[in-house]
């Protein structure tokens, strides 16, 4: 990743997502021309289904596992990192300058929202968030996180983000005081919510 290059995450996404965030990714990038794209799919699995759609709207990626101490690339031949590894998404999180949570454009209830917030970082999610529905609430209630309807409008509210710090620290800051505020009471939720998602209980939207 460039040095200093603001950082865009899209951790835990669902299929449909990634040909929507590699087009709008594209888009934004030609006004933050620096931008670089970290695509995190839930299931790692389907690394090489999702670089077969990066390679196809032409955005220059490299997966995770290709970065070793020896990897060399030229300035501008890499705008995107996708991971096809595991265990490394709080690691991605941290140095995000915008972070875009998952399974919410067109996946089925959410994911957890609660890790980016814990690390004070500014959060967009789309409607789809019904498993995680308290915790949403709380954030948006406190101005701690942007939900969008649609993909235009997912595109418009990266764009602000990216393009004012005061925002995004704001957003992380109070995103970070509900969790503060809230930490057993949303660990309790978090926990019940994986157990019903393992039992496939839970919420499922229709896919994009």
């Amino acid at each position: 990743m460039p040095a200093g290059a603001p950082l865009l995450v899209c951790g835990s996404t669902h299929a449909g997502e990634e040909a929507i965030l590699a087009e709008l990714f594209l888009r934004i990038r030609q006004e933050f021309r620096d931008l670089f794209l970290v695509l995190v799919p839930r299931h790692y699995e389907r690394g090489k289904e999702v670089g077969q759609e990066l390679g196809a709207r032409g955005v220059k990626f490299v997966y995770r596992s290709e970065i070793t101490a020896s990897a060399q690339f030229k300035p501008g031949e890499v705008e995107c990192l996708l991971v096809n590894t595991t265990g490394e998404l709080r690691y991605f999180y941290e140095h995000a300058t915008v972070i875009f949570v998952g399974k919410s454009l067109c996946g089925q209830g959410g994911q957890n929202p609660v890790e980016p917030a814990a690390l004070g970082k500014a959060i967009v999610f789309g409607p789809n968030m019904q498993n995680f529905a308290a915790m949403v609430d709380a954030f948006l209630k406190r101005g701690g996180a942007v939900q969008v309807r649609s993909t235009a409008e997912l595109e418009k509210t990266l764009g602000e983000l990216l393009a004012d710090e005061k925002r995004r620290e704001a957003l992380g800051q109070n995103a970070l005081k509900v969790v503060r505020e809230n930490r057993g009471a949303i660990e309790r939720t978090v926990d019940l919510i994986v157990k019903h998602l393992e039992g496939g209980e839970l919420y499922a939207a229709p896919r994009c």
